[in-house]
């Protein structure tokens, strides 16, 4: 059964994640690791905390998923199967070349989140297409993502800063952040990879991101050798 949009995100999500099970990704904490380039951003989540309806999640939960492997279940993913994700893709991961990631742009998307943009000057890209090559679930997750295109990977990170439910109103939040649309939150760095455990429940829809192995990016330099 297809749920119609006003019901909220959440709501959906309770049926993409087949009943609130715990999703395995790739993703980068942004919230965690730059958790002061959000700064900037505070009067905004406290407007948008004052809609009803709206919800924003704390800081250090505030991630970007560059590809979703599936979830924890029987019929898809074992938790005794997510360190081989690691061990598969690690070396191709290292490979990756560090670059400088602006986190700028806000804005309302068709399925009730409010977005900050990422523009990683290919990186996340990169590390789909070596993440692919190292491991097979990693490959079957990147064949059925819809960014993939015949011209090619059109993959574009964003992180959620906000989630609307059925009641929210579009017009309250689209008003809410007309003066952020074009907000340059300036520069980071991230320097590793990372495979992640998140978990979300009924009652508590951040409960946590369990980072399970992170993989530094090497570029150039893992071509001297083998590193940990």
């Amino acid at each position: 059964m297809t749920l119609p949009q006003q019901t909220g995100y959440w709501a959906r999500w309770e049926q993409r994640s087949f009943g609130w099970k715990a999703a395995v990704e790739f993703l980068h904490p942004f919230g965690r690791d730059h958790a002061d380039a959000f700064a900037r951003l505070d009067p905004l989540f406290e407007a948008l905390r004052s809609i009803p309806g709206v919800e924003v999640p704390p800081t250090e939960w505030l991630h970007a998923t560059w590809l979703h492997l599936g979830f924890l279940r029987a019929e898809d993913i074992m938790w005794s199967q997510v360190e081989t994700y690691y061990v598969s893709a690690a070396p191709r991961l290292r490979r990756v070349e560090t670059r400088s990631v602006r986190l700028g742009g806000i804005a309302l998307t068709d399925d009730g989140r409010v977005t900050l943009g990422v523009q990683d000057a290919g990186l996340f890209r990169d590390a789909r297409k070596q993440a692919a090559v190292g491991a097979m679930k990693a490959r079957e997750a990147l064949r059925d993502d819809l960014a993939m295109t015949p011209a090619g990977d059109t993959f574009t990170a964003t992180i959620d800063l906000a989630y609307l439910d059925g009641s929210a109103s579009n017009g309250s939040v689209a008003q809410s952040i007309e003066a952020y649309r074009d907000v340059d939150l300036g520069a980071v760095t991230p320097t590793h990879l990372m495979l992640a455990r998140v978990s979300t429940l009924p009652e508590h829809h951040y409960e946590s991101i369990d980072i399970v192995a992170e993989v530094p990016m090497l570029g150039d330099a893992h071509r001297g050798g083998y590193h940990n």
